[in-house]
């Protein structure tokens, strides 16, 4: 209430406020000149310079993010602080990237200096001072439910962190643009909007061949990698606690096929992860409560498109859904309102399938791989046995809806069948026309989650008994963390070490 007032000094908060934004903002800014002249570094302090450059990267999506909900009025609601930070966070690079292809038309020394330029630009935009932005939310604030873990639910999120760190995969050892895409892309399914967007948005290290190889890894695990755990994080917590929720990231983790995966194809992480994405988008569109958030469902099925034009199918797919059931009791105006703000990532969606040079197939074939690919899964992690109960768990809840033979514990039947249907829809594609839809990242993460089910049920029978859930969770967080194989990914780390990458 003191800036409020005449003499409420609101000239030293704004002084304040502007040097702490701007010296914090082009700190990170210069890392990419920094770390030209830094190329005698070793190579985790130069992975670990690039992760801060891609921090730095994210929280700028964020606020543009944010800024775009500004200009557009876009007030939502969500289930958990966490929806906002992936909505936002997707919503900045989806523009991004729609702005770096446009500079990617221009000449090499334009793209350098437009690049500049544009950073430069929302530097002193995000740091010029108004009483607005003095007492506007922090990015911090978006992680409130944070602030009050117990013990056991800061021990779990401080090993997702120390898991992630350490699951980092092997480098390749190739240098050039056109090698580095051929690794990352071996089957050739992403389009060229997706390479333009990376190529500009590293354009400092084009003529530092090993740092582009660095940030170009960096890139597709731990930018890609976070919003994956976040988005998830953000799925589960529709029908999970936030020990829970933490628990099934902590699982996702430590399997050791987290790693394997990477090791055999790097570029999964870009196509594999995004059916989570997708189902987080449908749960997210039908809590929000108003017809803009169909700007951001059209720009997530435009997203899909570029990284695979397959899921142009699922995006179809996606928008039937929602128009014939899931937006049952809204009203034509409602719809047409929703069609209207999603038109435009339905244009970029048509618009990028059809420029688009990527190999698709879209032959329609019997393929029931997924069941030996979660077998698989299953075997290396003892934890993803409790999806069979998660599965036989999901089958009563939706099919005696109305019954009350069996007592399953209390989920938002609504949300329920939308996650149902949506995985379903999944395998129902992945069986006749595309495989990659339950594949890798995609199996992995619909296993957690079927896992977790059960044992949300069990703490709901035993609430008022806190010692016996701590009990059960620690015995979890144990079970998870002894295949976990951590020492298979200090190897890995070692052999990056030792191998000159």
């Amino acid at each position: 209430m003191e800036t409020l007032t005449n003499k409420s000094g609101i000239l030293v908060l704004k002084s304040k406020f502007f040097i702490y934004r701007a010296l914090t903002y082009f700190s990170f800014l210069l890392l990419p000149i920094w770390m030209g002249k830094a190329l005698t570094l070793s190579l985790p302090l130069q992975i670990l310079v690039m992760v801060l450059y891609c921090t730095f990267i994210m929280s700028q999506w964020f606020l543009l993010g944010k800024e775009i909900d500004h200009r557009l009025k876009i007030y939502f609601r969500v289930n958990s602080s966490i929806d906002r930070v992936v909505y936002r966070v997707f919503m900045g690079m989806f523009f991004m990237t729609i702005f770096f292809n446009l500079l990617y038309l221009l000449p090499h020394k334009w793209i350098y200096n437009s690049f500049w330029a544009t950073w430069v630009s929302l530097g002193l935009f995000y740091s010029w001072p108004t009483r607005g932005k003095i007492i506007q939310e922090s990015v911090t604030s978006n992680f409130n439910e944070y602030r009050y873990l117990d013990r056991f639910e800061k021990t779990v999120l401080f090993l997702v962190i120390v898991l992630f760190i350490v699951s980092i995969p092997e480098f390749p050892k190739l240098d050039s643009f056109n090698s580095l895409k051929l690794y990352f892309d071996p089957n050739e399914r992403v389009a060229g909007a997706f390479w333009n967007f990376i190529t500009v948005n590293y354009y400092p290290f084009m003529k530092y061949p090993k740092l582009l190889k660095i940030a170009w890894c960096v890139h597709f695990y731990f930018l890609t990698m976070v919003i994956f755990l976040a988005a998830f994080y953000a799925t589960a917590r529709y029908f999970v606690s936030r020990r829970l929720a933490i628990l099934a990231g902590f699982a996702l983790v430590s399997t050791w096929s987290f790693t394997k995966v990477m090791a055999y194809n790097y570029g999964t992480t870009l196509i594999t992860t995004y059916s989570v994405l997708w189902v987080w988008t449908t749960l997210w569109c039908t809590k929000s409560s108003t017809y803009r958030s169909g700007l951001f469902v059209g720009l997530v099925g435009a997203w899909g498109v570029i990284i695979d034009k397959t899921n142009l199918i699922i995006f179809i797919i996606q928008l039937a859904l929602i128009f014939t059931y899931f937006f049952r009791d809204k009203t034509n105006w409602y719809k047409k309102q929703f069609f209207r703000y999603c038109s435009f990532g339905i244009f970029i969606s048509f618009l990028s399938f059809v420029l688009s040079t990527s190999h698709s197939d879209f032959s329609p074939n019997l393929n029931l791989n997924f069941l030996s690919t979660g077998w698989g899964f299953i075997e290396r992690k003892a934890f993803f046995v409790m999806s069979f109960f998660g599965i036989l768990l999901l089958s009563l809840k939706t099919l005696y809806q109305k019954a009350n033979r069996f007592d399953l514990g209390t989920f938002e039947q609504e949300k329920l069948n939308q996650f149902v249907i949506s995985i379903a829809s999944l395998f129902f594609l992945s069986t006749l026309v595309e495989s990659r839809f339950v594949e890798d990242f995609s199996m992995i993460w619909i296993l957690v989650m079927m896992s977790v089910l059960p044992i949300e049920v069990i703490f709901q029978k035993i609430r008022g008994l806190r010692s016996r859930r701590n009990m059960i969770y620690m015995i979890y967080i144990i079970i998870c963390l002894l295949d976990s194989h951590f020492e298979g990914r200090l190897k890995i780390i070692y052999r990056m070490v030792q191998g000159n990458y």
